[in-house]
């Protein structure tokens, strides 16, 4: 997928591009809701909602380096004709993984206590936002994501150990 021959690795990248992916679809006004990044319109302005517009800001910051991250990982698959060493991705997917936590946590702080927002009299503490459709389809593929890239840095970890310990036995390793 995406020009990467580890199947598994293709499909994390394109988990990392569908959180962006979805939020386009918030902005464009459907009727699933605006997203965590909120809806663009005229008839709410996110300015007017210093809570709102700050964690949004820091959601679309998420989900747009987690997006980064994914062409990063795509560019060492064509810059490796496909199969990227494990050891060259495996930054990169971390890093994933604390955007992927980080984003998922604001989102539900955010739609479930409320966190304190700057504004001009000093930080205000509201109450938390209301949750639509897209919103909660970015999170389950923030989760999935974290999930999975978790499982392909096991299998990485484990890949090496093998190889090690059938070495160790005196088998040959082709």
């Amino acid at each position: 997928m995406f020009g990467i021959r580890d199947r598994l690795l293709g499909v994390l990248v394109g988990l990392m591009f569908l959180p962006f992916a979805l939020q386009l679809l918030g902005w464009a006004g459907t009727p699933l809701g605006g997203g965590p990044c909120g809806a663009i319109g005229i008839d709410q302005l996110m300015l007017e909602q210093p809570q709102a517009f700050f964690y949004a800001q820091i959601m679309l910051w998420g989900i747009s380096l987690l997006m980064a991250t994914g062409f990063f990982v795509l560019m060492l698959g064509f810059m490796h004709n496909g199969s990227i060493p494990k050891p060259q991705a495996r930054p990169f997917l971390l890093v994933a993984v604390g955007i992927g936590v980080f984003t998922a946590m604001v989102y539900i702080l955010t739609h479930t206590w409320g966190l304190p927002a700057p504004s001009p009299i000093g930080w205000l503490m509201s109450g938390a936002e209301p949750t639509d459709a897209i919103g909660v389809l970015i999170l389950l593929v923030l989760f999935l994501q974290i999930g999975m890239t978790l499982r392909w840095l096991k299998q990485t970890e484990e890949t090496p150990q093998r190889a090690a310990s059938s070495q160790a036995n005196g088998s040959k390793v082709i």
